[in-house]
């Protein structure tokens, strides 16, 4: 997470400080700094919700932390309804409130070749879909053997 800090140096520093004594950030430090502002980059854990998904094999159709309504709207696509249900009832456990408001089952009209299901199976071993990413549309391009703009293509009709 990049941050814009303004106000006197001093205060910006305690910031910092207070901000590497938070639960759940790795690291943040000054990466650039001006007359009015000061850039800090965090390093953050995975949140919750990201562990909880990732672990229950869930994907992500729409991020809740990029979310502009409130409540946050999380879409997502899950091998078994239970898997949505587990979920909620782990995130009510970390204090993270959840509610299901629909269950629909995906479009099976929508196919993908073999190629392109390997494709997809890579990027979510590689943690292409995790938050944040581990790697890289290019990075992932290379790795299996395609376009960047084709693979983003595929990698979006998924999602």
């Amino acid at each position: 997470m990049v941050l814009k800090l303004t106000g006197p140096q001093v205060a910006v520093k305690k910031t910092i400080a207070a901000l590497q004594s938070m639960t759940g950030v790795i690291e943040a430090y000054e990466t650039d700094r001006d007359d009015q502002s000061t850039a800090v980059f965090a390093v953050l854990e995975k949140p919750r919700i990201c562990k909880s998904a990732q672990d229950h094999e869930i994907m992500c159709l729409d991020c809740p932390f990029n979310s502009t309504e409130v409540p946050a709207r999380w879409r997502v696509a899950a091998r078994r309804t239970s898997d949505v249900g587990e979920i909620v009832a782990r995130l009510a456990d970390g204090g993270i409130q959840a509610r299901i408001d629909d269950i629909t089952p995906l479009d099976r009209s929508v196919t993908l070749s073999q190629k392109e299901r390997g494709m997809i199976a890579v990027a979510i071993e590689r943690g292409y879909f995790d938050f944040p990413r581990k790697i890289t549309l290019e990075a992932l391009a290379q790795v299996v053997g395609a376009e960047p703009a084709l693979l983003n293509k595929i990698l979006r009709s998924v999602e």
